[in-house]
Protein backbone atom coordinates (compact mmCIF):
# COMPACT_ATOMS: atom_id res chain seq x y z
CA UNK A 1 0.00 0.00 0.00
CA UNK A 2 3.18 2.28 0.30
CA UNK A 3 2.91 2.71 -3.24
CA UNK A 4 -0.89 3.50 -3.55
CA UNK A 5 -0.24 6.39 -0.56
CA UNK A 6 2.18 7.62 -2.71
CA UNK A 7 -0.26 8.57 -5.59
CA UNK A 8 -1.44 11.19 -2.81
CA UNK A 9 2.03 13.01 -3.07
CA UNK A 10 3.09 12.85 -6.24
CA UNK A 11 -0.16 13.87 -7.81
CA UNK A 12 -0.33 16.76 -5.43
CA UNK A 13 0.64 19.50 -7.97
CA UNK A 14 -2.10 18.06 -10.56
CA UNK A 15 -4.42 18.44 -7.62
CA UNK A 16 -3.43 21.61 -6.90
CA UNK A 17 -4.39 22.72 -10.25
CA UNK A 18 -7.36 21.42 -10.68
CA UNK A 19 -8.36 23.04 -7.68
CA UNK A 20 -6.93 26.27 -9.10
CA UNK A 21 -8.90 25.67 -12.22
CA UNK A 22 -12.29 25.22 -10.25
CA UNK A 23 -11.76 28.53 -8.90
CA UNK A 24 -11.04 30.11 -12.05
CA UNK A 25 -14.13 28.61 -13.71
CA UNK A 26 -16.29 29.60 -11.11
CA UNK A 27 -15.20 33.19 -11.03
CA UNK A 28 -15.61 33.48 -14.86
CA UNK A 29 -19.27 31.79 -14.48
CA UNK A 30 -20.57 33.94 -11.66
CA UNK A 31 -19.42 36.83 -13.70
CA UNK A 32 -20.62 35.35 -17.07
CA UNK A 33 -23.90 33.16 -16.49
CA UNK A 34 -26.89 35.24 -16.86
CA UNK A 35 -29.04 32.85 -14.25
CA UNK A 36 -27.06 34.42 -11.27
CA UNK A 37 -28.13 38.25 -12.42
CA UNK A 38 -24.46 39.32 -12.16
CA UNK A 39 -23.73 39.68 -15.43
CA UNK A 40 -26.25 42.41 -16.14
CA UNK A 41 -24.02 45.02 -14.22
CA UNK A 42 -21.27 43.68 -16.03
CA UNK A 43 -20.67 46.12 -19.01
CA UNK A 44 -17.33 46.90 -20.07
CA UNK A 45 -16.19 44.56 -22.48
CA UNK A 46 -12.41 43.97 -20.85
CA UNK A 47 -14.20 42.93 -17.46
CA UNK A 48 -16.40 40.31 -19.85
CA UNK A 49 -13.71 39.22 -21.47
CA UNK A 50 -11.50 38.73 -18.81
CA UNK A 51 -14.43 36.65 -17.23
CA UNK A 52 -14.99 34.26 -20.50
CA UNK A 53 -10.93 33.81 -19.94
CA UNK A 54 -10.99 32.60 -16.55
CA UNK A 55 -14.17 30.47 -17.11
CA UNK A 56 -12.82 29.11 -20.61
CA UNK A 57 -9.55 28.67 -19.02
CA UNK A 58 -11.03 26.75 -15.78
CA UNK A 59 -13.25 24.57 -17.84
CA UNK A 60 -10.09 23.41 -20.23
CA UNK A 61 -8.23 22.23 -17.13
CA UNK A 62 -11.15 20.66 -15.51
CA UNK A 63 -12.18 18.58 -18.96
CA UNK A 64 -8.64 17.31 -19.55
CA UNK A 65 -7.33 16.62 -16.28
CA UNK A 66 -6.93 13.13 -16.81
CA UNK A 67 -3.74 14.21 -18.95
CA UNK A 68 -1.92 16.85 -16.34
CA UNK A 69 -2.80 13.48 -14.08
CA UNK A 70 -0.66 11.07 -16.87
CA UNK A 71 1.69 13.82 -17.48
CA UNK A 72 2.70 14.36 -13.63
CA UNK A 73 3.13 10.03 -13.52
CA UNK A 74 5.41 9.64 -16.06
CA UNK A 75 7.81 12.58 -14.72
CA UNK A 76 8.74 10.80 -11.39
CA UNK A 77 11.46 8.93 -13.87
CA UNK A 78 14.71 10.81 -14.02
CA UNK A 79 14.52 11.11 -17.82
CA UNK A 80 11.24 13.34 -17.43
CA UNK A 81 11.57 14.84 -21.05
CA UNK A 82 12.27 11.61 -22.87
CA UNK A 83 9.31 10.26 -20.95
CA UNK A 84 6.69 13.15 -21.57
CA UNK A 85 7.15 13.09 -24.99
CA UNK A 86 6.82 9.54 -25.34
CA UNK A 87 3.67 9.47 -23.19
CA UNK A 88 1.64 12.31 -24.94
CA UNK A 89 2.80 10.61 -28.83
CA UNK A 90 1.26 7.14 -26.89
CA UNK A 91 -1.68 8.55 -25.77
CA UNK A 92 -2.34 10.21 -29.07
CA UNK A 93 -1.98 6.92 -31.05
CA UNK A 94 -3.82 5.53 -28.10
CA UNK A 95 -6.90 7.86 -28.66
CA UNK A 96 -7.01 7.35 -32.41
CA UNK A 97 -6.73 3.61 -32.41
CA UNK A 98 -9.87 4.27 -30.55
CA UNK A 99 -11.20 5.86 -33.31
CA UNK A 100 -10.72 3.18 -35.72
CA UNK A 101 -11.12 0.29 -33.76
CA UNK A 102 -14.34 1.21 -31.69
CA UNK A 103 -17.79 0.53 -33.38
CA UNK A 104 -20.64 2.84 -34.21
CA UNK A 105 -22.74 1.60 -31.79
CA UNK A 106 -22.30 3.53 -28.66
CA UNK A 107 -24.29 6.47 -27.23
CA UNK A 108 -22.79 9.65 -28.10
CA UNK A 109 -21.75 10.57 -24.69
CA UNK A 110 -19.08 8.06 -24.79
CA UNK A 111 -16.91 10.00 -27.42
CA UNK A 112 -15.65 12.91 -27.05
CA UNK A 113 -13.13 15.10 -28.75
CA UNK A 114 -10.03 14.73 -26.87
CA UNK A 115 -7.06 17.34 -26.97
CA UNK A 116 -9.40 18.30 -30.43
CA UNK A 117 -8.22 14.91 -32.12
CA UNK A 118 -10.95 13.73 -34.52
CA UNK A 119 -11.41 11.67 -37.78
CA UNK A 120 -13.59 13.05 -40.95
CA UNK A 121 -11.94 11.20 -43.72
CA UNK A 122 -10.66 7.99 -44.12
CA UNK A 123 -9.77 4.81 -46.51
CA UNK A 124 -12.83 3.43 -44.43
CA UNK A 125 -16.09 3.91 -45.74
CA UNK A 126 -18.07 4.26 -42.30
CA UNK A 127 -15.56 6.78 -41.06
CA UNK A 128 -16.32 8.58 -43.83
CA UNK A 129 -20.15 9.42 -43.44
CA UNK A 130 -19.60 12.28 -40.14
CA UNK A 131 -16.90 13.35 -38.17
CA UNK A 132 -15.69 10.13 -35.58
CA UNK A 133 -13.85 11.20 -31.96
CA UNK A 134 -12.09 8.74 -29.68
CA UNK A 135 -13.81 7.22 -27.10
CA UNK A 136 -13.83 9.07 -24.00
CA UNK A 137 -12.13 6.60 -21.26
CA UNK A 138 -11.02 9.32 -18.49
CA UNK A 139 -8.21 9.07 -16.05
CA UNK A 140 -8.72 5.05 -16.93
CA UNK A 141 -7.50 5.41 -20.53
CA UNK A 142 -4.59 8.12 -18.59
CA UNK A 143 -3.24 5.93 -15.98
CA UNK A 144 -3.26 2.86 -18.78
CA UNK A 145 -0.34 5.24 -21.06
CA UNK A 146 1.27 6.59 -18.18
CA UNK A 147 1.84 2.92 -17.03
CA UNK A 148 2.94 1.64 -20.08
CA UNK A 149 5.77 4.90 -20.84
CA UNK A 150 7.26 4.15 -17.46
CA UNK A 151 7.13 0.37 -18.51
CA UNK A 152 9.09 1.33 -21.24
CA UNK A 153 11.51 3.79 -19.45
CA UNK A 154 12.74 0.82 -17.09
CA UNK A 155 12.86 -1.70 -20.32
CA UNK A 156 15.14 0.97 -22.32
CA UNK A 157 17.59 0.95 -18.93
CA UNK A 158 17.93 -3.00 -19.02
CA UNK A 159 18.15 -3.29 -22.96
CA UNK A 160 21.24 -4.84 -24.04
CA UNK A 161 23.04 -1.90 -26.37
CA UNK A 162 25.16 -4.83 -28.18
CA UNK A 163 22.06 -6.34 -29.60
CA UNK A 164 20.51 -6.57 -33.23
CA UNK A 165 18.74 -3.30 -32.21
CA UNK A 166 21.70 -1.76 -30.96
CA UNK A 167 21.84 1.18 -33.09
CA UNK A 168 18.38 2.33 -31.21
CA UNK A 169 19.27 5.15 -28.36
CA UNK A 170 17.79 4.50 -25.07
CA UNK A 171 15.76 7.35 -25.42
CA UNK A 172 14.33 5.91 -29.65
CA UNK A 173 13.10 3.27 -27.84
CA UNK A 174 11.61 4.19 -24.82
CA UNK A 175 9.08 6.30 -27.65
CA UNK A 176 8.63 3.16 -30.03
CA UNK A 177 7.74 0.79 -27.29
CA UNK A 178 5.23 3.59 -25.45
CA UNK A 179 3.66 4.48 -29.52
CA UNK A 180 3.54 0.53 -30.22
CA UNK A 181 1.58 -0.93 -27.07
CA UNK A 182 -0.43 2.22 -26.12
CA UNK A 183 -1.25 1.55 -30.16
CA UNK A 184 -2.19 -2.03 -29.08
CA UNK A 185 -3.94 -1.03 -25.66
CA UNK A 186 -6.02 1.40 -27.65
CA UNK A 187 -7.50 -1.19 -30.07
CA UNK A 188 -7.99 -3.47 -27.07
CA UNK A 189 -9.92 -0.81 -25.00
CA UNK A 190 -12.14 -0.58 -28.15
CA UNK A 191 -13.31 -3.98 -27.78
CA UNK A 192 -13.30 -3.95 -23.69
CA UNK A 193 -15.04 -0.64 -22.89
CA UNK A 194 -18.26 -0.58 -24.61
CA UNK A 195 -18.58 -3.26 -21.78
CA UNK A 196 -18.62 -1.03 -19.13
CA UNK A 197 -20.63 1.84 -21.46
CA UNK A 198 -23.72 -0.49 -21.87
CA UNK A 199 -23.49 -1.50 -18.01
CA UNK A 200 -23.62 2.78 -17.21
CA UNK A 201 -26.36 2.63 -19.80
CA UNK A 202 -28.56 -0.37 -18.17
CA UNK A 203 -27.79 1.77 -14.44
CA UNK A 204 -29.21 5.04 -16.41
CA UNK A 205 -32.75 2.70 -17.81
CA UNK A 206 -32.66 1.53 -14.39
CA UNK A 207 -33.01 5.16 -12.92
CA UNK A 208 -35.54 6.26 -15.84
CA UNK A 209 -37.56 4.04 -15.32
CA UNK A 210 -39.11 5.55 -12.11
CA UNK A 211 -37.56 8.92 -11.09
CA UNK A 212 -39.41 9.69 -8.67
CA UNK A 213 -38.40 6.99 -6.68
CA UNK A 214 -35.31 8.08 -3.79
CA UNK A 215 -33.64 4.61 -4.58
CA UNK A 216 -33.19 5.89 -8.19
CA UNK A 217 -32.37 8.85 -7.41
CA UNK A 218 -29.77 7.93 -4.58
CA UNK A 219 -28.18 5.97 -7.62
CA UNK A 220 -28.00 8.72 -9.63
CA UNK A 221 -26.15 10.37 -6.85
CA UNK A 222 -24.02 8.01 -6.41
CA UNK A 223 -22.90 6.74 -10.04
CA UNK A 224 -22.92 10.81 -10.73
CA UNK A 225 -19.92 11.51 -8.18
CA UNK A 226 -17.98 7.97 -9.12
CA UNK A 227 -18.36 9.02 -12.54
CA UNK A 228 -17.35 12.21 -12.48
CA UNK A 229 -13.78 11.15 -10.42
CA UNK A 230 -13.22 8.99 -13.01
CA UNK A 231 -13.70 12.34 -15.75
CA UNK A 232 -16.96 10.00 -17.07
CA UNK A 233 -19.50 12.34 -15.37
CA UNK A 234 -20.90 13.00 -19.03
CA UNK A 235 -21.72 9.27 -19.54
CA UNK A 236 -24.84 9.89 -16.76
CA UNK A 237 -25.37 13.68 -16.19
CA UNK A 238 -26.17 14.25 -20.04
CA UNK A 239 -28.77 12.14 -20.79
CA UNK A 240 -30.75 13.69 -17.71
CA UNK A 241 -29.21 17.15 -17.37
CA UNK A 242 -30.14 17.83 -20.81
CA UNK A 243 -31.89 14.58 -22.42
CA UNK A 244 -35.37 12.86 -22.32
CA UNK A 245 -34.11 10.84 -19.47
CA UNK A 246 -34.47 13.77 -17.23
CA UNK A 247 -38.13 14.46 -17.99
CA UNK A 248 -40.26 16.59 -20.06
CA UNK A 249 -42.26 19.62 -19.95
CA UNK A 250 -44.65 21.34 -22.25
CA UNK A 251 -44.66 24.92 -22.01
CA UNK A 252 -47.81 27.31 -22.67
CA UNK A 253 -46.69 27.96 -26.69
CA UNK A 254 -46.93 23.87 -26.63
CA UNK A 255 -42.70 23.58 -26.74
CA UNK A 256 -41.80 20.20 -25.37
CA UNK A 257 -38.69 20.71 -23.67
CA UNK A 258 -36.57 17.76 -22.38
CA UNK A 259 -33.57 17.67 -19.76
CA UNK A 260 -33.66 18.88 -15.78
CA UNK A 261 -31.73 21.94 -16.80
CA UNK A 262 -33.74 23.06 -19.54
CA UNK A 263 -37.05 22.10 -18.08
CA UNK A 264 -35.96 24.11 -14.94
CA UNK A 265 -34.69 27.38 -16.61
CA UNK A 266 -37.87 27.76 -19.07
CA UNK A 267 -40.13 26.82 -15.56
CA UNK A 268 -38.06 29.47 -14.00
CA UNK A 269 -38.30 32.32 -16.57
CA UNK A 270 -42.29 31.51 -17.07
CA UNK A 271 -42.69 31.48 -13.39
CA UNK A 272 -44.38 28.51 -12.73
CA UNK A 273 -42.15 26.18 -11.35
CA UNK A 274 -44.19 22.93 -10.94
CA UNK A 275 -43.43 19.00 -11.17
CA UNK A 276 -39.88 17.69 -10.15
CA UNK A 277 -38.00 19.74 -12.18
CA UNK A 278 -33.95 20.32 -10.26
CA UNK A 279 -33.98 16.69 -8.41
CA UNK A 280 -30.89 16.15 -9.97
CA UNK A 281 -29.53 19.11 -8.43
CA UNK A 282 -30.72 19.81 -5.04
CA UNK A 283 -28.13 18.12 -3.15
CA UNK A 284 -25.30 20.16 -4.64
CA UNK A 285 -26.31 22.72 -2.69
CA UNK A 286 -26.04 21.07 0.24
CA UNK A 287 -22.88 19.95 -0.46
CA UNK A 288 -21.21 22.74 -1.94
CA UNK A 289 -22.34 25.56 0.77
CA UNK A 290 -22.49 23.35 3.89
CA UNK A 291 -21.01 19.38 3.69
CA UNK A 292 -17.58 20.19 1.98
CA UNK A 293 -16.61 23.42 4.48
CA UNK A 294 -17.25 21.08 7.02
CA UNK A 295 -15.33 18.48 5.76
CA UNK A 296 -12.34 21.15 5.34
CA UNK A 297 -12.46 22.53 8.58
CA UNK A 298 -12.60 19.09 9.94
CA UNK A 299 -9.25 18.39 8.28
CA UNK A 300 -7.85 21.61 9.40
CA UNK A 301 -8.68 20.91 12.89
CA UNK A 302 -6.13 17.51 12.44
CA UNK A 303 -3.45 19.84 11.76
CA UNK A 304 -1.44 19.88 15.86
CA UNK A 305 1.30 21.99 14.99
CA UNK A 306 1.21 26.08 15.46
CA UNK A 307 2.87 27.29 12.51
CA UNK A 308 1.15 24.74 10.17
CA UNK A 309 -2.16 25.72 11.37
CA UNK A 310 -1.41 29.43 10.50
CA UNK A 311 -0.43 28.14 7.08
CA UNK A 312 -3.26 26.36 6.33
CA UNK A 313 -5.71 29.04 7.47
CA UNK A 314 -5.56 30.75 4.81
CA UNK A 315 -5.98 28.04 2.68
CA UNK A 316 -8.67 26.86 3.83
CA UNK A 317 -10.97 30.04 3.77
CA UNK A 318 -10.18 30.50 0.27
CA UNK A 319 -11.29 26.88 -0.37
CA UNK A 320 -14.36 27.34 1.77
CA UNK A 321 -14.98 31.05 0.02
CA UNK A 322 -14.76 28.40 -3.75
CA UNK A 323 -16.38 25.74 -2.63
CA UNK A 324 -19.76 28.92 -1.31
CA UNK A 325 -18.91 30.59 -4.71
CA UNK A 326 -18.35 28.06 -7.32
CA UNK A 327 -17.88 24.19 -5.44
CA UNK A 328 -15.00 22.08 -5.39
CA UNK A 329 -16.18 18.94 -5.06
CA UNK A 330 -14.17 17.66 -8.11
CA UNK A 331 -10.38 18.17 -6.60
CA UNK A 332 -11.84 17.59 -3.02
CA UNK A 333 -13.25 13.81 -4.51
CA UNK A 334 -9.89 13.64 -6.01
CA UNK A 335 -8.03 14.31 -2.84
CA UNK A 336 -10.63 11.89 -1.00
CA UNK A 337 -9.76 9.12 -4.00
CA UNK A 338 -5.98 9.26 -3.57
CA UNK A 339 -5.49 10.06 0.44
CA UNK A 340 -8.56 8.08 2.22
CA UNK A 341 -10.83 5.70 0.03
CA UNK A 342 -12.91 4.83 2.64
CA UNK A 343 -13.64 8.64 3.28
CA UNK A 344 -14.21 8.81 -0.56
CA UNK A 345 -17.21 5.81 -0.49
CA UNK A 346 -18.78 7.44 2.66
CA UNK A 347 -19.24 10.83 0.47
CA UNK A 348 -20.44 8.87 -2.21
CA UNK A 349 -23.14 7.07 0.19
CA UNK A 350 -24.55 10.37 1.70
CA UNK A 351 -24.12 12.01 -1.60
CA UNK A 352 -26.50 9.17 -2.68
CA UNK A 353 -28.74 9.61 0.85
CA UNK A 354 -28.84 13.02 0.19
CA UNK A 355 -30.68 12.40 -3.52
CA UNK A 356 -33.17 10.14 -1.99
CA UNK A 357 -33.98 12.43 0.97
CA UNK A 358 -34.60 15.30 -1.21
CA UNK A 359 -37.11 12.83 -3.27
CA UNK A 360 -38.66 12.06 -0.84
CA UNK A 361 -39.43 15.04 1.24
CA UNK A 362 -40.16 16.94 -2.43
CA UNK A 363 -37.44 19.26 -2.33
CA UNK A 364 -36.15 20.79 -5.53
CA UNK A 365 -33.73 23.44 -6.34
CA UNK A 366 -32.14 23.10 -10.22
CA UNK A 367 -29.24 24.77 -11.72
CA UNK A 368 -29.85 27.38 -14.72
CA UNK A 369 -27.09 27.92 -17.63
CA UNK A 370 -27.64 28.61 -21.19
CA UNK A 371 -24.88 25.99 -22.26
CA UNK A 372 -24.69 22.17 -22.13
CA UNK A 373 -21.62 21.79 -20.02
CA UNK A 374 -21.45 18.49 -17.89
CA UNK A 375 -17.82 18.18 -16.57
CA UNK A 376 -17.20 21.74 -15.95
CA UNK A 377 -20.60 23.07 -14.64
CA UNK A 378 -21.27 24.69 -11.58
CA UNK A 379 -24.12 24.16 -9.79
CA UNK A 380 -25.05 24.76 -6.72
CA UNK A 381 -23.36 27.82 -5.25
CA UNK A 382 -24.28 30.09 -2.75
CA UNK A 383 -24.72 33.07 -5.65
CA UNK A 384 -27.79 30.87 -7.31
CA UNK A 385 -29.00 30.05 -4.04
CA UNK A 386 -29.47 33.44 -2.56
CA UNK A 387 -31.01 34.40 -6.55
CA UNK A 388 -33.47 31.86 -5.67
CA UNK A 389 -34.89 34.14 -2.14
CA UNK A 390 -37.33 36.36 -4.38
CA UNK A 391 -39.26 33.68 -5.56
CA UNK A 392 -41.94 33.06 -3.10
CA UNK A 393 -42.47 29.55 -3.93
CA UNK A 394 -39.19 28.59 -2.97
CA UNK A 395 -38.97 30.26 0.55
CA UNK A 396 -39.74 26.17 2.02
CA UNK A 397 -37.37 24.64 -0.59
CA UNK A 398 -34.31 27.08 0.64
CA UNK A 399 -35.42 26.43 4.43
CA UNK A 400 -35.31 22.80 3.93
CA UNK A 401 -31.80 22.80 2.03
CA UNK A 402 -30.48 25.46 4.87
CA UNK A 403 -31.67 22.92 7.57
CA UNK A 404 -30.32 19.40 5.89
CA UNK A 405 -27.17 21.52 5.16
CA UNK A 406 -26.64 22.65 8.54
CA UNK A 407 -27.07 19.06 9.74
CA UNK A 408 -24.52 17.81 6.93
CA UNK A 409 -22.09 20.18 7.93
CA UNK A 410 -22.41 18.94 11.65
CA UNK A 411 -22.27 15.13 10.24
CA UNK A 412 -19.01 15.52 7.84
CA UNK A 413 -17.59 17.34 10.56
CA UNK A 414 -17.13 14.38 12.66
CA UNK A 415 -17.21 11.66 10.40
CA UNK A 416 -13.65 13.07 8.73
CA UNK A 417 -12.54 13.60 12.20
CA UNK A 418 -13.68 10.10 13.36
CA UNK A 419 -12.17 8.71 10.27
CA UNK A 420 -8.23 10.44 10.60
CA UNK A 421 -8.40 9.68 14.62
CA UNK A 422 -9.51 6.24 14.22
CA UNK A 423 -10.29 4.39 11.29
CA UNK A 424 -7.76 5.26 8.49
CA UNK A 425 -4.40 2.61 9.41
CA UNK A 426 -7.36 -0.23 9.72
CA UNK A 427 -8.73 0.31 6.25
CA UNK A 428 -5.44 -1.81 4.73
CA UNK A 429 -3.59 -2.53 7.62
CA UNK A 430 -6.12 -4.23 10.23
CA UNK A 431 -5.05 -5.08 13.18
CA UNK A 432 -1.35 -3.30 12.61
CA UNK A 433 -1.76 -0.11 14.10
CA UNK A 434 -0.35 -0.84 17.32
CA UNK A 435 2.61 -2.49 15.03
CA UNK A 436 2.95 0.51 12.96
CA UNK A 437 3.21 2.95 16.56
CA UNK A 438 5.47 0.34 17.74
CA UNK A 439 7.73 -0.12 14.85
CA UNK A 440 8.11 3.90 14.36
CA UNK A 441 8.74 4.55 18.06
CA UNK A 442 11.48 1.89 17.34
CA UNK A 443 12.67 3.38 14.19
CA UNK A 444 13.24 6.93 15.66
CA UNK A 445 15.37 5.40 18.57
CA UNK A 446 12.98 5.05 21.02
CA UNK A 447 10.54 7.19 23.63
CA UNK A 448 13.79 8.70 25.48
CA UNK A 449 14.88 9.81 21.79
CA UNK A 450 11.40 11.71 20.74
CA UNK A 451 11.88 15.32 22.00
CA UNK A 452 7.98 16.25 20.31
CA UNK A 453 5.37 15.12 17.71
CA UNK A 454 3.43 16.87 15.12
CA UNK A 455 0.70 15.62 12.63
CA UNK A 456 -1.53 16.68 9.75
CA UNK A 457 -3.86 14.99 7.38
CA UNK A 458 -1.31 13.46 5.49
CA UNK A 459 2.17 13.28 7.21
CA UNK A 460 3.22 13.32 11.02
CA UNK A 461 6.42 15.39 12.39
CA UNK A 462 9.33 14.05 14.82
CA UNK A 463 11.72 16.00 16.40
CA UNK A 464 14.46 13.74 17.93
CA UNK A 465 17.43 14.25 20.38
CA UNK A 466 19.66 12.52 18.27
CA UNK A 467 19.30 11.63 14.37
CA UNK A 468 22.03 9.11 14.30
CA UNK A 469 19.55 6.97 16.17
CA UNK A 470 16.90 7.36 13.41
CA UNK A 471 16.78 4.19 10.75
CA UNK A 472 15.31 5.26 7.93
CA UNK A 473 15.01 1.27 6.18
CA UNK A 474 12.71 0.59 9.34
CA UNK A 475 10.72 3.48 8.42
CA UNK A 476 9.76 2.82 5.09
CA UNK A 477 9.53 -0.76 5.63
CA UNK A 478 6.44 -0.05 7.77
CA UNK A 479 4.85 1.65 4.76
CA UNK A 480 6.07 5.63 4.85
CA UNK A 481 6.36 6.75 1.31
CA UNK A 482 8.48 9.72 2.04
CA UNK A 483 11.18 10.95 4.76
CA UNK A 484 12.57 14.31 4.83
CA UNK A 485 14.04 16.75 7.61
CA UNK A 486 12.67 19.76 7.95
CA UNK A 487 13.39 22.40 10.86
CA UNK A 488 10.96 21.24 13.07
CA UNK A 489 12.39 17.49 12.45
CA UNK A 490 11.89 14.37 10.24
CA UNK A 491 8.46 14.86 8.14
CA UNK A 492 6.89 10.94 7.93
CA UNK A 493 4.43 10.71 5.70
CA UNK A 494 2.53 7.83 6.53
CA UNK A 495 -0.58 8.82 4.73
CA UNK A 496 -4.30 9.22 6.32
CA UNK A 497 -2.79 7.19 9.29
CA UNK A 498 -0.59 10.25 10.25
CA UNK A 499 -3.30 11.02 12.97
CA UNK A 500 -3.67 7.81 14.26
CA UNK A 501 0.21 7.21 14.36
CA UNK A 502 0.97 10.21 15.92
CA UNK A 503 -1.67 9.91 18.72
CA UNK A 504 -0.58 6.23 19.60
CA UNK A 505 2.76 7.78 19.94
CA UNK A 506 1.82 10.36 22.13
CA UNK A 507 0.63 7.72 24.59
CA UNK A 508 3.00 5.79 25.00
CA UNK A 509 5.78 8.67 25.62
CA UNK A 510 2.45 9.80 28.85
CA UNK A 511 3.10 6.08 29.53
CA UNK A 512 6.50 6.21 29.41
CA UNK A 513 6.91 9.56 31.64
CA UNK A 514 3.67 8.23 34.12
CA UNK A 515 5.88 5.33 34.48
CA UNK A 516 9.16 7.17 35.48
CA UNK A 517 7.27 8.98 37.92
CA UNK A 518 5.55 5.74 39.70
CA UNK A 519 9.64 4.90 39.87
Amino acid sequence: MRNWRSYYEILKFPLEMVFMAVILGGIGNILTNPALGISAYVTNDYVKATAEVLLQSGRYIVVYFPFIFMLRLVTRRSGSGMTILSAIAGYAIYLYATIFFTGAELPITAYSSILGISVSHSSIPILNQAVHYPLQTGIIGAAIVAAITNWSYNRSRKRNEDGIFGFVTKEASVAIRTVFFCGIAGALISFVWPFAVNFIQRIIRFITVDTSNPVNLGLFGIMNRLLGVLNLGTLIRAPFWYGNNGGSWVNMAGVSIAGDVNIWSAQLQANALVGMAGRFFTPYYILNIFAVPGMIWAMFSLQTDAIQRRKRRIFCLIATVASLLCGVLLPLELMLALLCPLLFVFHLVYTGLLYAVCQSMHIYLGYSSTEASTISAFPGSLPEYLNYIQYPSLSKTLMYIAIIGIISLIIYFLVTRLYFKRMAVDLFDSGNREKLIRGTIKAVGGIENIKMTQSGIANMTIGVYDPNKVDMNRLRKLGTYRIYESRAGYVICFGAGSTMIRNGIQSAMREGIRAVNTN
